[in-house]
């Protein structure tokens, strides 16, 4: 039984001793649920009510909010819409009168709706009362509990309780002890220091109450059963495209084209699969439609200038926001490089390269430069020439290409993939294209060398290395239930890729890079920001920037340079990722090049830098003897 037969299940019961609690994520459509598909379904036979506790702080606000909603049912059911609003303004407007009694304006300004007696029936149809957010609210939720338990076990409402359960926090509250603390002066106690001691009060405020029932207890009280939201990604997704307001036409068509691509990029794990680079993945409803909404600006942009892929720019955009509604997205002093790293360990599908970065300013700070987007995509427009035909193999599925661009290209394309000049991307489309002209027995124009597409793959990888972009631009992936469609040659060649993405490579390449910009600019003080990264080794560049920063070094930060470096590589050189052996040969490349120093040193007489040398050549001896010593010996 679905989500909504269990609701209209509870909600047909004759007579239900407990309410419903319908729970689920935050932003993954509870309201919705509730607002569309339950009030649709029973409005024929009952009158759904639904109550926010969203910043509610009293009781009062509760029983009112409820009149208030019910006089609201009760006007439309006769006729007259609109009748509590006038009502407020007609009783703000009377209190104002000052040339009218006093008591007739107290009379006037009374709360009409505590003489409006409610019923848990209207028109001779039910009243399901539904109160949503109840994790929100500012009240003890056990308190707001035992006020929802009067209108379900006493006045007989069939009630829903909408929550994210994990977010509610047990609210037993323990009885305070509040404490003075006094600091006497000098002048109040001259004569002894051991006056001078800060005296302490303590009042223990006991609890009228004597025990409150916890959130637990009275949830087993009033909750009849609990029903877990399974949102229907699909329909969710497809309703957020269908359903909105666009400016052109053209717009909605070319989002129900990606509709696939942005369900799976929303929820990749609606078929409760257990990959854990997407348990956190937010599936909050409110943010898709936000993405879906705010593309449009950049969609315009990128169309006017027939930019291609404009799927791409989507998904990634789409990616960018959901992570930064979800505060995935943070700033720093190194910009969002890390945060960005985060973005596609939840979602695959963002690719820096379909980025713009003013459209991540524009998300970050809500500023829209169009000057600036305009200028980016100039830039991008002189990078996506006329294709070749080798370009749309590289680009496109097989069987959206024309037969005789296959045959024109194909040679081109495989010299591409063998040198490595491809994106991880395309390899894996082209993985797939194979698989593809499998299946459909296409036979492809050349013979494929596996063992260099393997080399060609590997190219790529050093080149990412290389360049250290804010992510593995890797948003391609193939599932592994689908393994047995491709060629065993293919699917090792896809492994690399997939082994790469998932591994930590990348991280310790960008540390690496971290270290040499901070230590090469920052000196001792750039140990601050490199402190706690993790490395897997030592490398030689690392080793020639210590040594030259250590030389640029003042005598007075010597000390503090060489403390900060042997606290941070002991610590180092006992995790787990290091190749020792590399991490030993940059050290002692680190070694020569501070000897070299030192006799530069002893030529021009500078006594104070000789003797911090040797002390640094002496310490990081001492590291390398450590690594290379038996383990008995340690």
């Amino acid at each position: 039984m679905n989500t909504i037969d269990e609701l209209l299940y509870y909600c047909n019961e004759i007579e239900p001793v407990g309410a419903l609690l319908l729970t689920g994520e935050w932003g993954c459509g509870k309201t919705y649920l509730i607002e569309h598909q339950l009030k649709t379904a029973l409005e024929d036979k009952a009158v759904v009510i639904r109550v926010t506790l969203f910043g509610v702080s009293s009781a009062e606000e509760i029983h009112s909010a409820i009149k208030v909603s019910w006089m609201s049912e009760y006007c439309k059911a006769k006729g007259v819409s609109g009748i509590t609003h006038k009502i407020g303004t007609v009783k703000k407007t009377i209190k104002k009168l000052d040339f009218l009694p006093e008591m007739v304006r107290n009379i006037a300004s009374t709360d009409v709706t505590a003489f409006f007696p409610i019923r848990n029936e209207l028109e001779g149809k039910k009243v399901i009362l539904v109160f949503d957010d109840l994790e929100r609210c500012c009240m003890n939720i056990a308190d707001v509990l035992g006020i929802i338990n009067d209108y379900c076990e006493n006045q007989k409402y069939h009630t829903i309780i909408v929550a994210n359960q994990e977010k509610i926090a047990e609210q037993q509250e323990d009885d305070p002890i509040l404490a003075e603390v006094k600091f006497p002066s000098k002048a109040d106690n001259p004569q002894s220091p051991k006056d001078n001691i800060a005296s302490v009060t303590i009042r223990h405020h006991f609890n009228k109450a004597q025990e409150k029932l916890s959130y637990q207890e009275i949830k087993e009280k009033i909750i009849q059963r609990t029903t877990q939201y399974v949102p229907d990604y699909s329909a969710i997704v497809h309703t957020v495209i269908s359903d909105m307001k666009y400016e052109e036409d053209d717009y909605r068509a070319f989002l129900l084209e990606c509709e696939a691509g942005l369900l799976e990029l929303f929820a990749p794990d609606r078929d409760a699969g257990t990959n854990k680079e997407k348990d956190d993945r937010p599936h909050n409803i409110r943010s898709l439609k936000c993405a879906v909404q705010d593309f449009y600006r950049v969609y315009k942009e990128l169309k006017n200038n027939e930019i291609p892929n404009i799927s791409r720019w989507l998904y990634s955009f789409t990616s960018y926001l959901i992570a930064y509604k979800a505060n995935i997205v943070q700033e720093n002093q190194y910009g969002t490089l890390f945060s960005d790293d985060k973005v596609h360990k939840l979602y695959p599908a963002y690719q820096s390269q379909y980025m713009l970065d003013s459209a991540k300013q524009w998300i970050l700070h809500g500023t829209w430069d169009v000057k600036a987007v305009r200028e980016e995509v100039e830039i991008i427009k002189r990078r996506d020439m006329p294709l070749e035909p080798w370009d749309n193999i590289r680009l496109n599925r097989i069987m959206d290409i024309e037969e005789d661009v296959l045959q024109k290209g194909f040679g081109d394309f495989l010299t591409h993939a063998y040198n490595g000049a491809m994106d991880l991307n395309d390899y894996v489309l082209f993985i797939k294209n194979t698989a593809w002209a499998r299946e459909y027995k296409y036979e492809l124009p050349q013979k494929i060398h596996w063992e260099k597409i393997e080399l060609g793959i590997k190219k790529q990888i050093e080149e990412i290395k290389k360049v250290l972009p804010d992510c593995p631009s890797v948003f391609e992936s193939i599932s592994e239930s689908d393994k047995d469609f491709f060629s065993p040659e293919a699917w090792s060649a896809y492994l690399i890729i997939d082994n790469f993405r998932k591994s930590d490579d990348l991280m310790f390449y960008r540390n690496r890079k971290l270290y040499v910009e901070q230590i090469g600019s920052n000196l001792s003080s750039g140990f601050t920001v490199v402190q706690n990264k993790r490395f897997d080794t030592f490398t030689d560049e690392m080793a020639k920037i210590t040594a030259e920063a250590f030389n640029k070094e003042k005598n007075a930060g010597k000390g503090a340079f060489i403390h900060s470096f042997k606290r941070m590589w002991e610590t180092n050189l006992q995790s787990q990722d290091i190749i020792k052996d590399d991490c030993i040969h940059g050290l002692q490349r680190l070694v020569l090049l501070l000897e070299e120093n030192l006799r530069a040193s002893k030529g021009a007489t500078r006594t104070f830098a000789i003797i911090h040398t040797e002390s640094f050549i002496k310490a990081i001896n001492n590291l390398i003897d450590a690594q290379t010593m038996p383990d008995s010996a340690q």
